[in-house]
């Protein structure tokens, strides 16, 4: 059986199926999980597609949304996108508590998109070694799915996030042809960050300083073609190399 979006073993499909056949592998997805909606939108450049950044934009919210979204430039005022040029780790957003952080105008966004079902969400924002940001984000229009989802499935969202960008955004060489291209070192930084440690935490467990463990993951994520440790330890389990 082949294995699908979100599951370790899809990272080699991700990159190689057209983008029609991802967003049906999206729809069966967000099918399986209990979700609504998803969209992928660069932030800022870099890796991610040139151009007009909304000519990126990948969803399936309704052509109506998309249309709007895009004529008024919506993506210059909208928190989400606000909050993705700063944040290193994944958000929640949609909450009255969310909205009372941003002006009226940014807070107009949200209420016209609930027009559409789009109440709340969450974003997972995707840093590419040389600056560049895309955010992927995952909604619903009921809070408590959402959040049951993310406790039972967070770690399938993040894995198909990164999937969803590896198809969009295709490598710029090919991976190492040998069996494991990876030290002894930069195998254990990234089986510790696939457990979600910190470089400091990293640095007391391997007994190195934090510029050592940042080299050795650096050299790792390059090695891989990886957009960043976290990419690299994804890429890594899928490969087999941890």
């Amino acid at each position: 059986m082949a294995a699908t979006l979100g599951q370790i073993e899809f990272f080699d499909r991700a990159q190689a199926m057209p983008w029609s056949e991802m967003a049906r592998e999206i729809d069966g997805f967000l099918a399986r999980v209990g979700l609504d909606f998803y969209s992928f939108l660069p932030i800022r450049k870099g890796e991610f597609p040139k151009g007009d950044v909304l000519r990126g934009l990948k969803t399936n919210y309704e052509d109506d949304w998309v249309q709007r979204y895009c004529e008024r430039s919506y993506n210059q005022v909208d928190p989400v996108c606000e909050m993705a040029g700063s944040a290193r780790s994944p958000y929640h957003w949609g909450t009255e508590s969310f909205l009372g952080n941003f002006e009226k105008r940014q807070r107009r966004v949200f209420y016209e998109a609930r027009e559409y079902g789009i109440r709340y969400g969450f974003s997972l924002p995707i840093i590419s070694a040389d600056g560049g940001v895309a955010l992927v984000s995952f909604s619903s229009d009921n809070r408590s799915t959402l959040r049951d989802v993310i406790k039972t499935e967070g770690a399938t969202l993040h894995m198909a996030s990164h999937q969803i960008c590896d198809n969009l955004v295709r490598p710029r060489e090919p991976r190492e042809s040998e069996a494991n291209p990876l030290s002894s070192r930069e195998r254990e930084a990234l089986a510790w960050v696939a457990r979600g440690m910190t470089s400091e935490e990293l640095a007391d467990r391997m007994f190195l300083s934090v510029s050592a463990v940042n080299y050795h993951l650096g050299n790792a994520s390059r090695k891989l073609n990886a957009r960043n440790r976290h990419h690299a330890a994804l890429l890594a389990l899928a490969g087999g190399y941890i």
